[in-house]
């Protein structure tokens, strides 16, 4: 079990063993391990390197007596001193690894949980370029740790190897580029962080290697600790962190700027009222009936609905009581009074709904709404799920789809644009573009930033236009939508112009 006021996970010594047996086949020297807990990776060390000087640095006194049979122990704080120029080694000098699993919690949590464990504000500020990309409120303990070793290492080789969250990996990759630090190579494992510690994060086991030689800031990377083999390379390509670094020289000539804005769908934080059921007319969650007049009632669609294609017909509705964020609903109790009924017989949810973005706004309102909004064709892409699936929507029975805050899309006011915008984005360019930006881990891997940097206009002009024409056609019949041979030729030739 974690130690939470140190915010602890104890290696596993299986772990221990597997990581270990990733590592470059060396003789190592001397071992460090800061924040060494009970010492699982100086046993296995001690085991595979008996020869090996090895040093571990634990706060906790108990946590360094167990761990002292397999080295010597500093029972101190890593953050009082210098880890490559304050230890003092009886070992002549040579190759060096730092090994570790440094602690899973941010500097304000320790706060909250008032651990003196932690560095202390001038720490932080003073660390060479930390405060760019951590903050000087609330970091990670571990990405600290991490910019700490590579920095007091940075003028001798050395090989660190420590288990981390995968964002701290990708934030350390991207701060030795900016520091220009001495990294040639580096690589990431995923681990299974439930398995081995209950824990709901990402997980990796980040190794980078410092010493002469010319600079890497890639890392290639693992879909386990137990494959031979790395999927890809993450890294920094002109001053950028991309996820994949190969798809992305394939692709980088249509990461720019979108012709087209893309949008969120509606906010509102109140599904027990706006969300509505088809079950012999619309009933909210609670299966009371919702008579209201009809203009301001529209299909809707989950995010999960796009990303699993289940868009055939319409078995949701959404309460749509504004046509832009700033209406005046108030004028809605003389125009549209069975509504303003509805609303203000559920006035306690809605008024208590508890996100800052409702105050000072008119009351009953709802975010994400817009022109777009009512736009006929749309395409639409879920933020969540981890596999990029865009798809075209028509409208159902004259009225315009609407989706959920968790999906992303484009709006048109033709079929043919909107088939044309699709066959581009579900051609080669801009899936390889995606595979490049999108870090999968991410809670919301897919968002308006990196859809807003495809441009499909480039695509377009890359692009043959007769086979552009004939994907567009197929991807249209496939969604049932019809237009005449002319406008798909002027949507054709519109998307490789300046704008779609």
């Amino acid at each position: 079990m974690p130690n939470n006021e140190f915010g602890d996970f104890q290696t596993p010594i299986e772990l221990a063993r597997a990581l270990v047996n990733t590592l470059p086949r060396r003789k190592w020297t001397r071992v460090l391990e800061p924040t060494c807990g009970v010492g699982n990776f100086l046993s296995v060390m001690a085991r595979s390197h008996p020869e090996a000087e090895r040093v571990g640095i634990e706060v906790q006194p108990e946590y360094a007596s167990s761990a002292s049979q397999f080295g010597r122990i500093i029972t101190a704080s890593i953050f009082d001193f210098d880890l490559a120029r304050d230890v003092d080694w009886t070992s002549e000098p040579g190759p060096t690894l730092v090994i570790g699993n440094p602690p899973w919690v941010t500097n304000s949590q320790l706060s909250v949980l008032d651990s003196a464990n932690r560095p202390t504000r001038a720490n932080t500020k003073n660390a060479r370029g930390i405060d760019a990309i951590t903050g000087s409120s609330n970091f990670d303990i571990a990405e600290y740790i991490w910019i700490k070793l590579l920095t007091e290492f940075s003028d001798r080789p050395v090989t660190i190897a420590m288990i981390c969250k995968t964002q701290v990996a990708r934030n350390v990759l991207l701060h030795c580029a900016q520091q220009q630090l001495p990294v040639t190579g580096s690589s990431l494992r995923i681990i299974d962080a439930k398995k081995w510690f209950d824990a709901g994060v990402d997980a990796c086991w980040f190794t980078v290697e410092l010493g002469p030689g010319e600079a890497d800031y890639t890392a290639q990377t693992y879909p386990s600790i137990d494959v031979s083999q790395p999927d890809y390379r993450l890294g920094v390509v002109d001053g950028q962190l991309v996820a994949n670094v190969d798809a992305y020289q394939r692709s980088k000539q249509f990461d720019g700027a979108s012709p087209l804005t893309w949008r969120q769908g509606i906010k509102h934080d109140a599904a027990g009222v706006m969300e509505l059921i088809e079950n012999n007319g619309p009933r909210n969650k609670l299966g009371i009936g919702v008579d209201i007049e009809p203009d301001y009632l529209f299909p809707l669609f989950k995010c999960t609905d796009v990303y699993r294609d289940k868009l055939d017909s319409a078995s949701r509705w959404m309460i749509v009581p504004q046509s832009h964020t700033g209406d005046d609903t108030e004028l809605l109790a003389p125009t549209a009074p069975k509504l303003w009924k509805y609303l203000t017989d559920n006035a306690a949810a809605l008024d208590g709904r508890k996100s800052s973005i409702y105050r000072n706004r008119a009351r009953f309102c709802i975010f994400g709404v817009g022109p777009y909004t009512f736009a006929p064709y749309k395409i639409a892409i879920s933020g969540f799920h981890k596999i990029p699936q865009f798809r075209m929507v028509g409208p159902y029975d004259g009225k315009p789809a609407v989706f959920d805050d968790a999906t992303y899309l484009l709006p048109f006011e033709d079929p043919a644009s909107c088939a044309v915008a699709h066959a581009l984005l579900t051609g080669p360019e801009a899936t390889d573009l995606i595979a490049a930006l999108a870090f999968w881990d991410s809670k919301r891997p897919v968002t308006k930033k990196l859809l807003q940097r495809i441009d499909l206009s480039a695509i377009a002009r890359a692009t043959d236009p007769e086979a552009l024409r004939e994907r567009s056609a197929a991807t249209a019949a496939a969604h049932g939508l019809l237009f005449e041979t002319a406008s798909l030729t002027r949507a054709v030739d519109h998307a490789r112009g300046r704008t779609l």
